[in-house]
């Protein structure tokens, strides 16, 4: 152990794994660099609307092609896809999946390479590389050409998501985190809902062009995309911010993102720890466990995103108008996503803010599996969509306070509920056979199953929060030190 990790553990306590923070440290950290109260808070609105437009405003249009490169399946299947590649239903189903084995077996190691390399650099060359590889698809005609290519799509995509994540935990505090996620995990939404309304003019269009199928010219032209946002992600993405000057922030406002951070987790620094210890820190931690639990059932419940417009297709419309009408849905989840989220930010809530979208999840499933009549059906599709999307960035938001240091810890529990959580759409990959249409009975109980589960393990964790903060209260009565309070 070092002399500066030495000097760190010597002042700061731990206590069932809680920081506790030393009185003189905090008396010295009351205000930044001498700044009045107004002063400091206009240091920070100047600070978050910088941060806000070159990190979470990136993100956002990333993501969009993040989620059209790995999703376009679905509305390439409506194009043909299935039969131009002489696909069975279960070949099909496999060729969706197996991109979440790549996927999964990337995240931890990648997240860990993340905190000792700069995010700005690392994460623009993933994107080229997962945009060639989406482009590839095209090029594809037979199950094994599209299994291979799907698997290593998965690979190149496994930066990305929990990478972002890290990024969004490193600049902002437990507090603004929920709706800065929420903002770049609209790009699924918007991603879906313009995926739908590109793919019916793509398929429509250009069908034949140059001599190739529809749902070729749609690998082309969304693979083409990403490794043009690609290159220009170099210039937008910021690395940490104790890594050194940025040009578009002053000093003063570079050391004024790392005071604050410190301060809202009780003047410990965000720092890299080891990665032996980080592991083992986050593989005994309940609530890293309780965390994963709650991402496993969300995901799985979610997971009808890759079949959607094969289940709007039941509906009875034509392949254009179900492409069409998958797009109000997903931008109505977008707005309640977006909605919760700021709740979330507003009332500081985050068990109850899982809870009731999941609830909405269930009734939406029981209104598409329960009824013949298409206005009942495509009602309950509006209510799956603002459930299961309004409560995931709720989640996210919540790993961030529940696990605040280190960062090298942080990375790794990203990585870890989003790692589990995603292996939900390999075995989902199989719960809308078509065999199962047009009400998909089977599928829609497995995925209120799951929904159901997310409710539990969301107040479970919520009530072991709020057991551990009043435990830490009790403690503070007695030995007049401040504990780190948990965001429940």
């Amino acid at each position: 152990m070092s002399h500066k990790m030495m000097q760190e553990k010597d002042s700061i306590d731990y206590v069932e794994g809680e920081i506790l923070n030393d009185p003189e440290r905090s008396h010295a950290a009351a205000s930044f660099e001498g700044l009045s109260e107004d002063e400091e808070k206009k240091l920070q609105k100047r600070l978050l609307r910088k941060v806000d437009l070159h990190l979470v405003a990136s993100l956002f249009g990333l993501f969009i092609f993040n989620i059209l490169d790995r999703s376009n399946i679905a509305n390439a299947r409506l194009g043909g896809l299935q039969k131009d590649l002489h696909l069975t239903d279960t070949q099909y189903q496999t060729a969706v999946s197996i991109m979440f084995v790549g996927y999964l077996l990337g995240q931890v190691p990648s997240n860990i390479f993340l905190t000792r390399v700069k995010p700005s650099r690392y994460i623009p060359v993933a994107i080229l590389v997962w945009g060639g590889i989406s482009l590839c698809t095209a090029a594809t005609h037979n199950f094994v050409g599209i299994f291979l290519v799907r698997f290593f799509l998965g690979f190149a995509e496994s930066p990305f998501f929990s990478g972002a994540l890290l990024l969004i935990s490193s600049w902002y505090t437990p507090a603004e985190i929920a709706p800065r996620v929420a903002f770049m995990y609209c790009g699924n939404t918007v991603a879906n809902g313009f995926g739908g309304l590109l793919a019916a003019g793509v398929l429509k269009g250009m069908d034949g062009a140059g001599g190739l199928e529809g749902w070729r010219w749609l690998y082309i032209i969304e693979g083409g995309g990403t490794v043009l946002v690609g290159v220009i992600a170099f210039w937008l993405l910021p690395d940490f911010p104790n890594s050194g000057p940025k040009p578009w922030l002053t000093e003063q406002e570079r050391r004024f993102a790392e005071w604050r951070l410190t301060r809202a987790a009780h003047d410990e620094t965000d720092e890299n720890g080891p990665v032996k210890q980080a592991i083992k820190d986050a593989l005994t931690d309940p609530k890293v466990w309780a965390l994963v639990l709650i991402q496993i059932c969300l995901l799985s419940s979610q997971t009808w995103t890759y079949f959607f417009p094969t289940i709007v297709k039941t509906l009875g419309y034509g392949q254009v108008v179900t492409l069409l009408i998958t797009a109000p849905v997903y931008f109505f989840g977008f707005f309640t996503a977006l909605g919760n989220s700021l709740v979330a930010a507003r009332t500081g809530k985050r068990a109850i803010l899982i809870m009731w979208p999941l609830t909405v999840d269930i009734i939406g499933n029981i209104m598409v599996i329960a009824s013949h009549s298409t206005a009942v059906r495509y009602t309950g599709m509006f209510l799956m969509c603002a459930g299961s999307y309004s409560a995931f960035n709720v989640v996210q938001a919540w790993i961030g306070s529940t696990i605040p240091r280190t960062r090298t810890k942080r990375a790794i529990t990203y990585a870890m509920v989003n790692m589990f959580g995603n292996m939900s759409n390999i075995y989902g990959a199989y719960f809308f056979p078509s065999s199962s249409a047009p009400q998909f009975v089977s599928g829609g109980i497995t995925l209120s199953s799951f929904a159901l589960g997310g409710i539990c393990a969301a107040a479970a964790l919520g009530l072991y929060l709020r057991y551990l903060n009043k435990k830490a209260t009790e403690q503070e009565k007695n030995d007049g030190v401040a504990r780190y309070k948990f965001i429940y």
